[in-house]
């Protein structure tokens, strides 16, 4: 199953040397990221992203693809629970100096063509008034594949990030 996971760590002054992969993460309670946005390319999970405002969406701008679908209030991915909330895009801007090549400026903004409706399932991330310090705890949602352990599934705890 395709559902939010959460990632804690503490913010060390240096990268730990894990080749970039998170090793670890659990199921989000349902709806506890608010924030959380799933993408979508023609039906398909394409990337996450962030609710930084009613009308727009932070995410990576190599997630740009030409016929995005925008789902917010989402847990699992696979299942509707009735929170959720469709949006197409109205403007995509990724940031100017984006390079696809080193990924560098990997960022862009999406504006929806309708702002979202804000509830207790959906609301803009708080964002930070300072940088985090070393040593201080951090968390991360995204989404990840997880494994039931039945016949037939995909995933295993090691496919998580």
């Amino acid at each position: 199953m395709w559902l939010l996971l959460t990632f804690s760590f503490l913010l060390t002054a240096t990268a730990p040397q894990d080749n970039g992969k998170v090793l670890k993460g659990e199921e989000c309670a349902p709806h506890s990221q608010p924030w959380q946005v799933a993408l979508f390319e023609r039906g398909r999970f394409n990337c996450g992203a962030s609710l930084i405002s009613p009308q727009w969406v932070l995410s990576a701008a190599h997630c740009q693809t030409r016929f995005m679908r925008v789902r917010l209030g989402e847990h699992n991915l696979r299942k509707r629970d009735g929170a959720e909330q469709l949006r197409t895009v109205a403007r995509i801007i990724p940031h100017p100096g984006y390079e696809a090549r080193s990924h560098r400026h990997d960022v862009m903004l999406l504006r929806l063509t309708r702002p979202a409706r804000v509830s207790p399932e959906v609301s803009p991330v708080a964002l930070p008034t300072r940088c985090p310090q070393p040593g201080e705890a951090c968390v991360v949602s995204g989404w990840g594949l997880v494994s039931d352990k039945e016949p037939g599934t995909r995933g295993s705890p090691k496919s998580q990030g």
